[in-house]
Protein backbone atom coordinates (compact mmCIF):
# COMPACT_ATOMS: atom_id res chain seq x y z
CA UNK A 1 0.00 0.00 0.00
CA UNK A 2 1.37 3.41 -0.99
CA UNK A 3 0.11 6.42 0.95
CA UNK A 4 0.80 10.06 0.15
CA UNK A 5 0.80 12.56 3.04
CA UNK A 6 0.72 16.29 2.39
CA UNK A 7 2.84 18.56 4.61
CA UNK A 8 1.10 21.92 4.70
CA UNK A 9 2.97 25.21 5.20
CA UNK A 10 2.24 27.53 8.10
CA UNK A 11 -0.16 30.50 7.70
CA UNK A 12 2.67 32.61 6.26
CA UNK A 13 3.54 30.00 3.64
CA UNK A 14 6.68 28.63 5.31
CA UNK A 15 7.48 24.93 5.68
CA UNK A 16 9.70 23.62 8.45
CA UNK A 17 13.01 21.94 7.64
CA UNK A 18 15.52 20.16 9.89
CA UNK A 19 19.15 19.49 9.04
CA UNK A 20 20.02 15.77 9.20
CA UNK A 21 23.56 16.68 10.34
CA UNK A 22 23.25 19.40 12.99
CA UNK A 23 19.49 18.82 13.59
CA UNK A 24 18.74 22.55 13.72
CA UNK A 25 15.40 23.91 12.54
CA UNK A 26 14.64 26.47 9.85
CA UNK A 27 11.81 27.26 7.43
CA UNK A 28 11.56 27.97 3.70
CA UNK A 29 8.76 29.50 1.65
CA UNK A 30 7.77 27.32 -1.27
CA UNK A 31 7.30 29.15 -4.54
CA UNK A 32 10.26 31.45 -3.88
CA UNK A 33 13.90 30.89 -4.76
CA UNK A 34 15.22 28.52 -7.44
CA UNK A 35 12.37 26.62 -9.18
CA UNK A 36 12.30 22.80 -8.93
CA UNK A 37 15.53 22.67 -6.93
CA UNK A 38 16.01 19.17 -5.47
CA UNK A 39 18.83 19.95 -3.02
CA UNK A 40 18.90 22.01 0.17
CA UNK A 41 21.63 23.79 2.16
CA UNK A 42 21.45 23.88 5.94
CA UNK A 43 21.65 27.59 6.82
CA UNK A 44 23.65 26.78 9.97
CA UNK A 45 26.27 24.13 9.07
CA UNK A 46 25.90 24.27 5.24
CA UNK A 47 25.26 20.53 4.92
CA UNK A 48 23.91 19.91 1.40
CA UNK A 49 21.54 17.08 0.57
CA UNK A 50 18.27 16.19 -1.14
CA UNK A 51 15.16 17.88 0.20
CA UNK A 52 13.71 14.58 1.43
CA UNK A 53 16.54 14.44 4.01
CA UNK A 54 15.31 17.64 5.65
CA UNK A 55 11.93 16.56 7.06
CA UNK A 56 11.53 17.55 10.70
CA UNK A 57 10.91 14.93 13.40
CA UNK A 58 7.43 16.36 13.94
CA UNK A 59 6.61 16.11 10.22
CA UNK A 60 7.78 12.50 10.08
CA UNK A 61 5.77 11.63 13.19
CA UNK A 62 2.72 13.34 11.69
CA UNK A 63 3.08 11.49 8.36
CA UNK A 64 3.46 8.16 10.15
CA UNK A 65 0.39 8.85 12.28
CA UNK A 66 -1.67 9.78 9.21
CA UNK A 67 -0.64 6.53 7.54
CA UNK A 68 -1.45 4.49 10.66
CA UNK A 69 -4.75 6.33 10.98
CA UNK A 70 -5.76 5.36 7.43
CA UNK A 71 -4.61 1.76 7.83
CA UNK A 72 -6.27 1.31 11.21
CA UNK A 73 -9.48 2.92 9.89
CA UNK A 74 -9.59 0.45 7.01
CA UNK A 75 -8.83 -2.47 9.31
CA UNK A 76 -11.58 -1.51 11.75
CA UNK A 77 -14.03 -1.07 8.86
CA UNK A 78 -13.19 -4.53 7.53
CA UNK A 79 -13.50 -6.14 10.96
CA UNK A 80 -16.87 -4.48 11.52
CA UNK A 81 -18.23 -6.43 8.56
CA UNK A 82 -17.74 -9.52 10.71
CA UNK A 83 -19.89 -8.18 13.54
CA UNK A 84 -23.00 -10.19 14.40
CA UNK A 85 -25.44 -10.52 17.24
CA UNK A 86 -25.80 -13.81 19.13
CA UNK A 87 -28.88 -15.85 18.16
CA UNK A 88 -31.21 -15.69 21.17
CA UNK A 89 -33.00 -18.85 20.01
CA UNK A 90 -29.85 -20.97 19.83
CA UNK A 91 -28.66 -23.10 22.75
CA UNK A 92 -25.15 -21.74 22.22
CA UNK A 93 -24.51 -18.67 20.09
CA UNK A 94 -21.50 -16.37 19.82
CA UNK A 95 -21.75 -12.69 18.94
CA UNK A 96 -18.92 -10.58 17.57
CA UNK A 97 -18.54 -6.91 18.46
CA UNK A 98 -15.62 -4.84 17.15
CA UNK A 99 -14.51 -1.98 19.37
CA UNK A 100 -11.73 0.53 18.92
CA UNK A 101 -10.90 3.71 17.07
CA UNK A 102 -8.31 4.63 14.45
CA UNK A 103 -4.82 5.60 15.57
CA UNK A 104 -4.77 9.26 16.59
CA UNK A 105 -3.08 11.75 14.28
CA UNK A 106 -0.07 13.56 15.78
CA UNK A 107 -0.78 17.10 14.67
CA UNK A 108 1.94 19.73 14.96
CA UNK A 109 2.57 23.39 14.23
CA UNK A 110 5.66 25.07 12.78
CA UNK A 111 7.88 27.07 15.14
CA UNK A 112 8.31 30.82 15.09
CA UNK A 113 11.86 31.89 14.25
CA UNK A 114 13.79 35.10 14.87
CA UNK A 115 15.05 36.24 11.49
CA UNK A 116 13.19 36.35 8.17
CA UNK A 117 15.44 36.71 5.15
CA UNK A 118 14.88 37.12 1.42
CA UNK A 119 18.04 36.01 -0.35
CA UNK A 120 19.48 38.75 -2.57
CA UNK A 121 20.99 36.12 -4.87
CA UNK A 122 18.05 33.80 -5.60
CA UNK A 123 15.03 35.48 -3.86
CA UNK A 124 14.29 32.50 -1.58
CA UNK A 125 12.42 33.54 1.54
CA UNK A 126 13.53 31.67 4.65
CA UNK A 127 13.55 32.04 8.42
CA UNK A 128 16.27 31.03 10.89
CA UNK A 129 17.33 31.28 14.51
CA UNK A 130 19.81 34.10 15.08
CA UNK A 131 20.59 36.40 12.17
CA UNK A 132 23.27 34.85 9.97
CA UNK A 133 23.02 31.79 7.75
CA UNK A 134 23.48 30.18 4.35
CA UNK A 135 20.63 30.41 1.84
CA UNK A 136 18.91 26.98 1.74
CA UNK A 137 18.59 27.24 -2.07
CA UNK A 138 21.75 28.82 -3.49
CA UNK A 139 24.02 28.46 -0.45
CA UNK A 140 25.12 32.12 -0.36
CA UNK A 141 25.88 33.31 3.17
CA UNK A 142 23.77 36.29 4.21
CA UNK A 143 26.26 38.11 6.47
CA UNK A 144 26.79 41.02 4.06
CA UNK A 145 23.06 41.23 3.35
CA UNK A 146 22.20 41.34 7.07
CA UNK A 147 24.86 43.99 7.66
CA UNK A 148 23.35 46.14 4.92
CA UNK A 149 19.87 45.76 6.36
CA UNK A 150 21.10 46.74 9.83
CA UNK A 151 22.88 49.80 8.46
CA UNK A 152 19.56 50.79 6.87
CA UNK A 153 17.89 50.52 10.29
CA UNK A 154 20.52 52.81 11.81
CA UNK A 155 19.79 55.39 9.11
CA UNK A 156 16.08 55.17 9.99
CA UNK A 157 17.00 55.92 13.60
CA UNK A 158 18.78 59.05 12.41
CA UNK A 159 15.71 60.03 10.40
CA UNK A 160 13.60 59.75 13.56
CA UNK A 161 16.12 61.84 15.47
CA UNK A 162 15.51 64.82 13.19
CA UNK A 163 12.01 65.35 14.62
CA UNK A 164 12.79 64.46 18.24
CA UNK A 165 13.27 66.80 21.18
CA UNK A 166 16.87 68.09 21.49
CA UNK A 167 17.85 65.83 24.43
CA UNK A 168 16.26 62.79 22.77
CA UNK A 169 17.90 63.71 19.47
CA UNK A 170 21.35 63.65 21.08
CA UNK A 171 20.68 60.23 22.59
CA UNK A 172 19.36 58.79 19.32
CA UNK A 173 22.43 60.00 17.43
CA UNK A 174 24.72 58.48 20.08
CA UNK A 175 22.80 55.20 19.91
CA UNK A 176 23.05 55.26 16.13
CA UNK A 177 26.84 55.53 16.35
CA UNK A 178 27.01 52.58 18.76
CA UNK A 179 24.63 50.55 16.60
CA UNK A 180 26.64 51.24 13.43
CA UNK A 181 29.86 50.04 15.08
CA UNK A 182 28.11 47.00 16.58
CA UNK A 183 26.64 46.14 13.17
CA UNK A 184 30.06 46.17 11.51
CA UNK A 185 31.59 44.25 14.40
CA UNK A 186 28.86 41.60 14.19
CA UNK A 187 29.33 41.25 10.44
CA UNK A 188 33.11 41.05 10.72
CA UNK A 189 33.04 38.48 13.52
CA UNK A 190 30.56 36.32 11.63
CA UNK A 191 32.47 36.53 8.37
CA UNK A 192 35.69 35.49 10.12
CA UNK A 193 34.03 33.10 12.59
CA UNK A 194 35.58 29.91 11.19
CA UNK A 195 39.12 31.21 10.90
CA UNK A 196 41.91 29.83 13.10
CA UNK A 197 42.00 33.10 15.05
CA UNK A 198 39.47 35.29 16.83
CA UNK A 199 39.02 38.90 15.90
CA UNK A 200 37.05 41.83 17.25
CA UNK A 201 36.12 44.62 14.88
CA UNK A 202 35.19 47.06 17.64
CA UNK A 203 38.91 47.88 17.62
CA UNK A 204 39.05 48.65 13.92
CA UNK A 205 42.80 49.37 13.86
CA UNK A 206 43.57 46.15 15.71
CA UNK A 207 41.35 44.24 13.31
CA UNK A 208 43.15 45.78 10.35
CA UNK A 209 46.52 44.72 11.78
CA UNK A 210 45.35 41.15 12.37
CA UNK A 211 43.87 40.82 8.88
CA UNK A 212 47.10 42.14 7.40
CA UNK A 213 49.12 39.65 9.42
CA UNK A 214 46.89 36.62 8.83
CA UNK A 215 45.74 37.25 5.24
CA UNK A 216 48.02 39.94 3.83
CA UNK A 217 44.78 41.85 3.38
CA UNK A 218 44.75 45.58 4.11
CA UNK A 219 41.20 46.57 5.07
CA UNK A 220 42.13 50.26 5.20
CA UNK A 221 43.07 50.20 1.50
CA UNK A 222 39.36 50.18 0.62
CA UNK A 223 39.07 53.86 1.59
CA UNK A 224 41.35 56.90 1.53
CA UNK A 225 43.77 57.56 4.35
CA UNK A 226 41.64 60.48 5.56
CA UNK A 227 38.49 58.36 5.50
CA UNK A 228 40.19 55.56 7.45
CA UNK A 229 41.31 58.10 10.07
CA UNK A 230 37.71 59.36 10.27
CA UNK A 231 36.36 55.81 10.74
CA UNK A 232 38.97 55.04 13.39
CA UNK A 233 38.09 58.23 15.29
CA UNK A 234 34.37 57.37 15.24
CA UNK A 235 35.14 53.93 16.67
CA UNK A 236 37.09 55.65 19.46
CA UNK A 237 34.05 57.85 20.13
CA UNK A 238 31.92 54.74 20.41
CA UNK A 239 34.41 53.39 22.97
CA UNK A 240 33.93 56.54 25.06
CA UNK A 241 30.14 56.18 24.93
CA UNK A 242 30.28 52.53 25.96
CA UNK A 243 32.88 52.78 28.71
CA UNK A 244 33.39 56.43 29.73
CA UNK A 245 29.88 57.90 29.51
CA UNK A 246 31.12 59.84 26.49
CA UNK A 247 33.71 61.82 28.45
CA UNK A 248 37.00 62.44 26.62
CA UNK A 249 40.02 60.87 28.37
CA UNK A 250 43.76 60.91 27.76
CA UNK A 251 43.64 57.64 25.79
CA UNK A 252 41.13 59.13 23.34
CA UNK A 253 43.29 62.24 22.93
CA UNK A 254 46.38 60.12 22.27
CA UNK A 255 44.74 57.78 19.79
CA UNK A 256 42.85 60.42 17.81
CA UNK A 257 45.32 63.31 18.05
CA UNK A 258 42.60 65.53 19.54
CA UNK A 259 43.51 68.76 21.41
CA UNK A 260 44.35 68.40 25.11
CA UNK A 261 41.68 70.98 25.82
CA UNK A 262 38.99 68.38 25.16
CA UNK A 263 39.99 66.34 28.23
CA UNK A 264 37.03 65.90 30.58
CA UNK A 265 34.52 67.27 28.08
CA UNK A 266 31.67 65.41 26.39
CA UNK A 267 32.66 63.98 23.04
CA UNK A 268 30.98 65.55 20.01
CA UNK A 269 28.89 63.22 17.85
CA UNK A 270 26.87 64.56 14.94
CA UNK A 271 24.24 63.06 12.70
CA UNK A 272 26.32 63.92 9.64
CA UNK A 273 29.31 62.06 11.05
CA UNK A 274 27.26 58.94 11.74
CA UNK A 275 25.81 58.98 8.24
CA UNK A 276 29.30 59.37 6.76
CA UNK A 277 30.55 56.52 8.98
CA UNK A 278 27.82 54.20 7.71
CA UNK A 279 28.73 55.00 4.11
CA UNK A 280 32.37 54.10 4.81
CA UNK A 281 31.43 50.96 6.72
CA UNK A 282 29.40 49.70 3.78
CA UNK A 283 32.52 50.03 1.63
CA UNK A 284 34.67 48.29 4.23
CA UNK A 285 32.13 45.48 4.64
CA UNK A 286 32.14 44.81 0.90
CA UNK A 287 35.94 44.87 0.88
CA UNK A 288 36.17 42.41 3.78
CA UNK A 289 33.58 40.14 2.17
CA UNK A 290 35.58 40.06 -1.07
CA UNK A 291 39.08 40.09 0.41
CA UNK A 292 38.85 37.42 3.10
CA UNK A 293 37.39 34.08 2.12
CA UNK A 294 34.81 32.71 4.51
CA UNK A 295 35.66 29.13 5.59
Amino acid sequence: MNLSVSIKPDPDGFTGRECPTCERYFKIKTGTGIPALTTCHCPYCNHVGPHDEFWTKEQIKYAQSVALNKISSQLISQLKTLERRPDPRAFISIGIKVKGSPTAIAYYSENELEERVTCDACTLEYTIYGAFGYCPDCGVHNSAQIAGANFDLVLKTLDLAQTAAPDVQIKLVENALEDAVSCFDGFGREHCANQLYTISFQNIDGAKDKLLREHKFDLSAAVTGADWKFVSDQFQKRHLLAHKLGIVDSEFVAKTGSPQGLLGRKVSITEADVRALIAHLRVLARALHAGVKRV
